[in-house]
């Protein structure tokens, strides 16, 4: 079943979901959707989630799915996200990637995590909410 990823979901080379929609919760946490950013430690950067499933869909925007690609400085492919519930699933199995300026706009929004992380901010620091 294609279940919802949320923030804080965990990742395939032990990373996680950092933040996420502002509206659309399961239990508390947000769904994850394309372009949310997602930390990973295989190598030490803060990636985006590259894929959504365009049967669900959160402020036009394709909701992140168990399985679904995170482009991150690993070799594409190697990083997938990991739903913790099974609860919530889309209509069908699939995927569809991040469009261009959605993935420009991801971009961004990594790179000034990236930049903190260098200055020393944890990971986990980064999480929306976060007073870091």
């Amino acid at each position: 079943m294609p279940y919802v990823v949320r923030e804080d979901d965990p990742t395939t080379t032990g990373g996680f979901v950092l933040s996420a929609s502002a509206i659309q919760r399961l239990d508390e946490r947000k769904l994850a959707r394309m372009g949310d950013p997602v930390w990973c430690p295989a190598c030490g950067t803060v990636g985006y989630i590259a894929q959504g499933n365009p049967t669900f869909v959160d402020e036009y925007i394709a909701v992140a799915t168990h399985g679904h690609h995170v482009r991150c400085e690993c070799e594409p492919g190697s990083h997938q996200l990991i739903a913790t519930q099974q609860t919530l699933a889309a209509d069908m199995d699939a995927a569809i990637d991040i469009p261009k300026g959605l993935a420009k706009r991801a971009r961004l929004v990594v790179d000034k995590m990236n930049a903190a992380v260098k200055d020393g901010v944890q990971p986990r620091d980064l999480r929306t909410g976060s007073k870091a």
